[in-house]
């Protein structure tokens, strides 16, 4: 095709236009097309030299400064349609890319630390061991609004140490059901050194402010999935139990006042309540006292956001297995 239009090109002049198609039986809308694709490229060729010394100048502009630009400097007027087509055949959105940040500290001691981050899996723990812990969203006022609720589940009673519940999913909210489940924790005389806390590389968890005050200031031991939500089941599984079978009760709550009013009297259920086929379709509470922890009251600590109404000191009545 490339050839016969080369050639009716080369010999319309002498022989007419019309002639020379006739004889390499071309039509007329073809030699046009043709034509005005040859023109179009002839001119994005040159609006391709415009856009280059914008881009120059300006390499984090997008289409739209990049139009702005092209009419204030250079008296072009382009359709952005035609803009950004141009800007992806060209190939120029690579060349426009601002640079990633470098990644901290923490995130390349783990890419150096690959297969050795987690710390739990395939092992089977006691309790009080290990906190598993996860950010999910929740939806109050009839679905229109979310939230964010944060818990530490200790996997080797299905107990709930803490939670917290927030606008966002943010270190504040997490450092805010740490030191809930502290608290607990601390009522039951066990203290936070050595323990193990897992959770996924979020941006929190991975953050210096958690680091600091679990590594440095508490003297916990943290660990991170490296498989996604497969390296952390228990709270994958619990998230899925809790969500829906209190969806329709949260939904109704009306303000986050309510909804954290609501998380409390449900996580209060899940700990002293609900039977837990794993655990023999006992509750988390009875499981512990079966296998010798005594519970005394909380009744000291008070009403604590996060904390569980209700929730109990749990000491072994064997020395030999108590936490130091």
């Amino acid at each position: 095709m490339e050839k016969k239009l080369a050639l009716v090109e080369r010999h319309r002049e002498e022989y007419g236009l019309n002639r020379c198609l006739r004889a390499l039986s071309l039509s007329k809308s073809t030699w046009h097309r043709h034509r005005c694709r040859s023109e179009v490229s002839q001119a994005d060729a040159e609006l391709k030299e415009k856009v280059l010394e914008v881009v120059e100048e300006h390499p984090a502009y997008g289409y739209r400064r990049i139009q702005a630009e092209l009419a204030a400097h250079h008296g072009l007027k382009v359709n952005h349609k035609r803009l950004r087509r141009l800007l992806s055949e060209w190939d120029l959105a690579l060349r426009r890319k601002v640079a990633k940040p470098r990644p901290s500290g923490v995130r390349v001691i783990l890419k150096e630390a690959e297969g050795k981050l987690n710390l739990v899996r395939g092992k089977k723990f006691e309790p009080f061991e290990v906190l598993c812990t996860d950010f999910t969203e929740i939806k109050y006022a009839n679905g229109t609004r979310k939230a964010y609720l944060m818990a530490m589940l200790d996997p080797g009673s299905g107990w709930v140490a803490g939670w917290a519940v927030g606008k966002s999913a943010n270190r504040e909210l997490a450092l805010k059901c740490w030191e809930v489940a502290k608290a607990n924790l601390a009522a039951w005389g066990v203290k936070p050194q050595g323990l193990i806390v897992h959770h996924d590389q979020d941006s929190v968890y991975t953050s210096y402010l958690w680091l600091r005050q679990l590594l440095l200031v508490d003297k916990a031991v943290v660990s991170y999935c490296e498989r996604g939500a497969k390296d952390n089941p228990w709270m994958e599984s619990f998230w899925g139990r809790f969500k829906v079978e209190n969806g329709s009760l949260f939904g109704d709550a009306a303000t986050l006042g309510e909804l954290e009013w609501a998380i409390g009297r449900q996580m209060k259920y899940h700990n002293h309540g609900r039977r837990h086929s794993r655990l023999g379709y006992r509750s988390p509470m009875e499981y512990l006292t079966s296998e010798g922890f005594v519970p005394k009251t909380l009744a000291e600590i008070g009403p604590k956001s996060g904390s569980v109404p209700g929730a109990h000191i749990l000491l072994k009545k064997s020395s030999s297995s108590k936490r130091n």
